[in-house]
């Protein structure tokens, strides 16, 4: 989705320049005049709803469109014959780190394409029954073919040009709702487990993840099962099978980049191997090593080499190159080489050799003996296969479980397992729970679970749900024992799929109420980073910035921090020089740059390719990290 965003000082720094200018067709600068000529131009952008976006786009035949979400809006800001559009074509090989093109410096920053007015821009105008506008404002030179370029708006009044509008890519997901999970035996998440693997169920059936640092000593580079023991030990890992393990390891940073990886791989390979000694089922392991920055340009300013954090990397390693500042730091420099460990558990039943024939007799005989317990460790254990796919999905339908009230929490748990593995079962889930809610009509835990289906149906479409009943349902869960907090939360993504309803209806004041709601409430449910992430992702799908970056700021101090939750930061910041000229925002890009190189040089790509713009590369401080990192 691309956003637009007004870039006042850029515009003041390309009318300084504009009378020198050429190849500006008949466009004026309105130099002293500028609030004068400009006004009618200026007020409108200013008291434009945030919710009315625009964009501009070129179709197959080259052809540029400007396309506006609310064609209301257009009336008010091209009012009079020579109010109108033009286009600034600017290409990615303006940008390279050798050199920055000297047109990048005034106005146009690249090819001009003829100014579009009132009456031609009213003559291609379509609008569509939603409200938006499409308009032609241009072809494409044939100079562009095959480059990589992206267009900027020009918005004149009176021929003056009024506003520079630059378009970034920034991801917004309305619908991405705070994460509810439902009731198993517990409450269970579908994002918290099995995710090293895949994202189909998490945090299920007697699986846990652990999280554990392990130093690295200067001078060692592999590590025995004799050095892992004491910690196998302390973990009581001989209870539990390791299924997957990932591996962050991180090198101090001095010395040549290349050898550091090197031997970080290396180290958390051997801690691989040592834990693989302990049990005989292979784990499925994620290594990744680089060098840890972050914590160097934080921890050395409170050394007496604090003019370090602003030095190129270059230029840090070749100070480490000599003996003294190496030794110096080397207290510093210790704490930054370790491997931060993830491991996924999953207990040992003692069901291992089982058969699946064997699996289905015990069931069998515990339904008649009515040992739900026993029942529920079997039914728990076919869960794992499934996951792990040693067992078809179908082979629940084998585990025959009559409808009496003994056995409603096996029923409800099968049913939540059924969604989390496949959500296109939502439907006849939602069914299947109704039924069991009329044999059960007190059970919290099958209500909560209804709720949490109705709020898929709900979102997906295509079954009649009343948003007004889901409420009431939401607020008697209380009645029913479920927790307050849970209660909450559910009433968070209420107002989110309200706002969205809201919105559709043009009640732009209602939406502000309900997101007011979330914004006021969401701190007093407990939240994972991927929940930040998708409220942030909300709050800016309605240009709502400010609110999005209180949810993530608090959680990027730490390295581990959740990569994309890292990168929705940069996407929501990276666009304003007073951040990014600061150090701690050059420790932030490293990171991300740590944790996927590729991803974040990506970032400069065009918007129409992925990246936010190229056109970011205008920041000098920018520059300096991208060409250290990217080049």
């Amino acid at each position: 989705m691309s956003l637009s965003r007004a870039l006042p000082l850029t515009l003041f720094i390309l009318l300084s320049l504009f009378p020198s200018a050429q190849g500006t067709w008949d466009i004026k600068d309105p130099g002293p005049q500028f609030a004068n000529k400009c006004g009618t131009c200026v007020s409108a952008l200013r008291n434009k709803p945030k919710e009315v976006q625009f964009a501009l786009y070129a179709d197959a035949d080259n052809v540029v469109w400007f396309v506006i979400t609310d064609q209301r809006f257009f009336d008010q800001l091209i009012r009079k014959s020579y109010d109108g559009f033009a286009v600034d074509v600017v290409t990615r090989d303006q940008y390279t780190c050798e050199e920055r093109s000297k047109s990048l410096d005034g106005f146009p920053k690249g090819t001009l394409l003829k100014p579009v007015y009132q009456s031609d821009l009213k003559r291609t105008k379509v609008a569509t029954p939603t409200g938006q506008a499409v308009m032609q404002v241009g072809t494409l030179p044939t100079a562009i073919s095959g480059k990589e370029y992206e267009l900027n708006l020009v918005i004149l009044q009176d021929r003056n040009i009024c506003h520079y509008n630059y378009f970034y890519n920034l991801q917004a997901y309305r619908w991405d709702l705070l994460n509810m999970g439902m009731y198993m035996d517990t409450l269970t998440y579908a994002s918290n487990a099995d995710t090293l693997h895949n994202d189909r169920v998490a945090g299920l059936v007697r699986r846990k993840q652990m999280h554990f640092t392990i130093p690295f000593e200067k001078n060692k580079s592999e590590y025995s099962p004799s050095d892992l023991q004491p910690l196998y030990d302390s973990l009581r890992l001989t209870d539990f099978t390791i299924k997957r393990i990932a591996i962050n390891a991180y090198s101090s940073v001095e010395g040549p980049e290349a050898r550091n990886i090197e031997l970080q791989q290396k180290r958390a390979q051997s801690i691989v191997n040592a834990l693989q000694s302990f049990q005989s089922p292979s784990i499925t392991t994620d290594v990744k090593a680089s060098e840890n920055w972050v914590e160097f340009l934080s921890d050395v300013t409170l050394t007496p080499y604090a003019e370090f954090a602003y030095l190129d990397k270059a230029e840090i390693k070749r100070r480490l190159a000599d003996k003294k500042t190496a030794d110096a730091l080397e207290p510093t420099l210790s704490a930054h080489r370790k491997a931060l460990i993830v491991l996924e558990l999953q207990r040992k039943d003692g069901m291992e050799g089982m058969k699946e024939e064997q699996i289905i007799k015990a069931f069998e005989e515990a339904i008649a003996n009515k040992n739900v317990e026993y029942a529920q460790q079997l039914q728990n254990t076919v869960y794992a296969r499934i996951l792990d796919d040693e067992l078809p999905s179908t082979f629940l339908d084998r585990l025959d479980i009559p409808a009496q009230r003994d056995f409603a929490g096996l029923l409800n748990s099968r049913q939540a397992f059924k969604y989390f593995e496949d959500p296109a079962d939502a439907y006849q889930c939602y069914l299947a729970l109704q039924e069991l809610d009329r044999l059960l009509p007190n059970d919290g835990h099958i209500k909560y679970n209804l709720c949490v289906l109705q709020f898929h149906l709900l979102t997906i479409g295509g079954q009649t749900i009343d948003p007004l009943d889901l409420k009431r349902n939401i607020e008697a869960l209380r009645g029913y024992g479920v927790e307050t907090p849970l209660v909450t939360r559910m009433l968070i993504n209420h107002n989110i799929i309200m706002a969205e309803l809201d919105m559709m209806k043009g009640d732009y004041a209602k939406k502000d109420e309900r997101i007011a709601y979330i914004r006021r409430n969401y701190r007093s449910v407990p939240m994972k980073d991927r929940d930040h992430l998708s409220l942030a992702q909300y709050f800016a799908s309605y240009a709502n910035y400010a609110f999005a970056l209180d949810v993530v700021e608090p959680h990027l101090a730490d390295i581990d921090v959740d990569e994309d939750l890292l990168f929705y930061y940069l996407n929501l910041t990276i666009f304003d020089p007073e951040k990014t000229k600061k150090s701690t925002y050059r420790s932030t890009m490293l990171n991300a740059a740590n944790k996927n190189r590729p991803r974040f040089c990506a970032l400069f790509d065009a918007f129409s390719n992925g990246g936010i713009t190229f056109q970011l590369l205008d920041d000098p401080y920018l520059t300096k990290t991208y060409c250290e990192t990217c080049r």
